[in-house]
């Protein structure tokens, strides 16, 4: 599972509790500044698992309204959408990030990382394009936290959606089922990004795609050499070409599973750890 799960749960758990609670939550799992969990890695299921747990037992909150609420916060909350912004530039509604995210999986599970998210297929309602249906079939069977994700693709663009439980494993169907149709987008509820705010994006999707097509196919590239490749390319700003840029352009191409790299390999270092291009097909 993925490090940005992990660390987005902890930020819920804060707006949810507060920050005694944290410290609470943290001693009982044993959690320190030591093994703290990083957006740039992959953990273990049963990690997050045990923490939603741990959670139910400190404040008896059932564990499928924790879950719920997290789906929901992870779709809405900051670091999600600073992260992910190379997914959500590219969407104006609930539904079609809900596509977008499947796309995202799909291509996460290429990585050679070991991550397996739930991977959702869909089915189109033709007579409304805001309708879709989506069948989960995850071992993990948390249905809660793909409700909970589908409120939250919903509350990004402020729409209100309608969720209609078909199937359900959890009470012994193969698949869960869900009819979800969304309201039209009134963009009258929806933040409206300012002329510099969408230059700004544009010109950072630029900037993420120039450094994607940059990325060599196989066995990597530093973070130093790649920002030596960069100061090649005439058309890269200088602001650009700042260490912290690069990363944050890396982190953009990560968390949409087009770039690769060592993080997880004994050893790593940010200076060390290698980045390549990851493939867009099955092997």
């Amino acid at each position: 599972m993925h490090g940005l799960i992990f660390v987005t749960w902890e930020k819920y758990l804060v707006e949810r509790f507060n920050t005694s609670f944290l410290n609470v939550y943290r001693a009982k799992i044993g959690e320190s500044a030591t093994n703290a969990p990083l957006a740039s890695r992959v953990y273990d299921d049963a990690m997050l698992l045990a923490g939603v747990a741990a959670v139910h037992e400190l404040t008896q909150v059932p564990v499928d309204v924790l879950l719920r609420e997290y789906g929901r916060y992870f779709l809405i909350n900051g670091l999600t959408s600073s992260r992910c912004s190379y997914l959500l530039t590219q969407v104006h509604s609930g539904r079609d990030l809900l596509l977008v995210m499947r796309n995202a999986h799909t291509q996460m599970r290429r990585i050679p990382d070991g991550l397996t998210p739930p991977v959702f297929s869909y089915e189109a309602v033709f007579e409304n394009s805001n309708s879709l249906t989506l069948i989960y079939d995850s071992s993990r069977q948390l249905c809660p936290v793909l409700w909970g994700a589908i409120e939250g693709a919903a509350g990004r663009y402020g729409q209100q959606v309608h969720i209609q439980e078909k199937e359900c494993m959890r009470l012994g169907d193969d698949v869960c089922r869900l009819d979800v149709s969304f309201s039209p987008v009134e963009y009258t509820h929806v933040v409206q990004e300012t002329p510099e705010q969408i230059a700004r994006h544009k010109q950072q999707q630029q900037i993420d795609n120039l450094i994607l097509s940059t990325l060599p196919s196989q066995k990597g590239v530093t973070l130093a050499q790649l920002q030596t490749l960069l100061k090649l390319q005439k058309e890269v700003p200088e602001t650009h070409q700042r260490v912290s840029r690069i990363l944050e352009s890396l982190q953009h191409l990560s968390h949409a599973g087009l770039a690769a790299n060592t993080a997880n390999e004994p050893g790593d270092t940010l200076t060390s750890r290698r980045y390549w291009r990851a493939p867009t097909y099955d092997l």
